[in-house]
């Protein structure tokens, strides 16, 4: 388990590296009043969960490209986004638990989940908690971590621990970036894919929602194979990306 002051520093590093981009460990644990041997240990650590990337000497942010805000990414394919999502709410019914990634697709189906009655939701979106904790029928829990400024997603050893040790939920949905045609889902970003990947393991069901945009694609980061996924949600026409991914998981076409 975490420590208090082990998540403050934590935090502290990634902030660093988010708007440096790099730094030495000595010059790290200088800033940070530690031994290099303890920040060492922390950043192995950290390197695993996906929150920064180790070099000779020193450490350098996963989020080499900037990230795109959130409000920037709701203007673009609005209307298969939409249909995405009222596809997914579908599946989920009334007094069920869901656990939600980030990203404005996935955000899609947190608006359309107002009418259930005696269901818990729990989510690593700032955007989400805000709009869910609205809704009377619903009872939300949200993750602590580090939250990304443009998009308001929360990552972090905390996150990760709090989806980790969850009782498993009925369903999970997340978002990507990118599937490429063996079925690898991708993030752009390590920590956001770390996060992402313990949403999805927490769940009975687990249910991937994308827009045509992504598929076919590729990027830095894996979160899952479909294949250990119940369904592809995606408003892609059937075309022989998505028939290929048929053989892997349910793809279900809004």
């Amino acid at each position: 388990m975490i420590t208090v002051k082990t998540a403050k520093r934590e935090q502290k590093i990634i902030g660093i590296l988010e708007s440096r981009g790099e730094i030495s460990v000595n010059e790290l644990s200088e800033l940070l009043d530690i031994s290099v041997s303890t920040l060492r240990k922390q950043l192995a650590v950290m390197q695993e969960n996906g929150l920064l990337i180790r070099t000779y000497g020193g450490v350098m942010s996963v989020n080499r490209v900037p990230d795109e805000t959130f409000e920037s990414k709701m203007h673009k394919n609005i209307a298969e986004k939409n249909r995405i999502a009222e596809r997914a709410r579908r599946l989920v019914l009334k007094g069920c638990t869901i656990a939600l990634g980030s990203g404005t697709t996935v955000y899609g189906l947190s608006t359309l989940l107002g009418d259930l009655e005696k269901t818990t939701v729990y989510v690593n979106s700032m955007q989400a908690a805000d709009y869910l904790s609205r809704c009377a029928g619903l009872e939300v829990h949200i993750c602590s971590g580090i939250i990304r400024s443009q998009t308001g997603t929360i990552i972090g050893s905390e996150a990760v621990e709090y989806f980790r040790g969850l009782k498993q939920v009925d369903y999970a949905f997340i978002g990507c970036d990118a599937i490429d045609g063996s079925g690898e889902v991708f993030s752009d970003n390590l920590s956001v894919a770390t996060a992402e990947k313990a949403i999805l393991l927490c769940a009975r069901h687990r249910y991937i929602v994308c827009d045509s945009s992504k598929l076919g694609k590729t990027s830095i980061a894996r979160i899952t194979s479909l294949k250990d996924c119940d369904g592809l949600i995606t408003g892609a026409s059937e075309v022989e990306s998505t028939l290929r991914y048929r053989t892997l998981t349910d793809v279900l076409y809004a």
